[in-house]
């Protein structure tokens, strides 16, 4: 168990790390591509002069959430083509969101003038990719970071735990007691032994008098018949 936690602690720290940093990269490189959009766009609230490369394209945004289509013309050095956009490009514009609706190519450069009539927004061009970059990489920091994180807090408790087994000594294991011998416990004689100091069964005690002939012999009840009975 100690070893899956330092693993899944270092491999936790590792992820949320690289998913963190590599995240916060990506939604910089994207967000950063969406701010330089909003830098170079510029409001049309009447005939507005505008400095074009050759070949360059300005895209319209419009506020407006009305059904009506604001009608933007633009006069140079050479007839500006008008056009459409694929998709609906919304971003926020100095407090107010703005989404597509038109653009207008350039084919020389040179400047023009631009008229529209309502309040316009211009600019470039959304980047779709820089935008999905940035949401990708605040989705990687996001979910990335947690699940690194995640792993880092499972990894450190089952690391703590596994520590704390290896220090708790294991109980110890039974043991079978002394072995006696069977002729009974230390000090205990066995069965027809004769203590110490004790004599064997037939030999006199210490200190017992010998057998005399003649002595008195045991008791015998007399009969009727006994020449002896008084």
């Amino acid at each position: 168990m100690k070893k899956i936690g330092k693993w899944l602690t270092w491999s936790g720290l590792v992820i949320a790390i690289v998913a963190v940093a590599v995240g916060i990269v990506l939604a910089v490189i994207g967000f950063g591509k969406l701010a330089d959009v909003v830098n170079d766009s510029f409001r049309i609230t009447g005939p507005t002069e505008y400095v074009a490369e050759a070949d360059s394209k300005l895209v319209l945004y419009s506020a407006s959430t009305g059904i009506l289509t604001p009608d933007c013309a633009a006069t140079g050095p050479a007839p500006v083509e008008r056009g459409t956009v694929s998709g609906d490009m919304t971003f926020d514009f100095n407090g107010d969101s703005v989404t597509s609706f038109g653009s207008l190519r350039f084919p020389q450069a040179g400047t023009y003038t631009i008229d529209c009539d309502s309040v316009v927004v211009a600019g470039p061009e959304l980047p779709v990719g820089g935008i999905l970059t940035g949401a990708g990489g605040v989705l990687l920091a996001v979910f990335g970071g947690g699940l690194g994180g995640l792993l880092l807090v499972i990894g450190v408790i089952l690391w703590a735990v596994g520590a704390n087994r290896a220090k708790t000594p294991p109980p110890a294991a039974w043991q079978p007691g002394p072995q006696y011998p069977i002729s009974g416990y230390p000090g205990q004689q066995a069965p027809g032994q004769p203590y110490p100091g004790q004599p064997y069964p037939g030999q006199p005690y210490s200190g017992q008098p010998d057998y005399q002939p003649g002595g008195p012999e045991d008791y015998r009840p007399s009969t009727p018949d006994d020449p002896n009975r008084p």
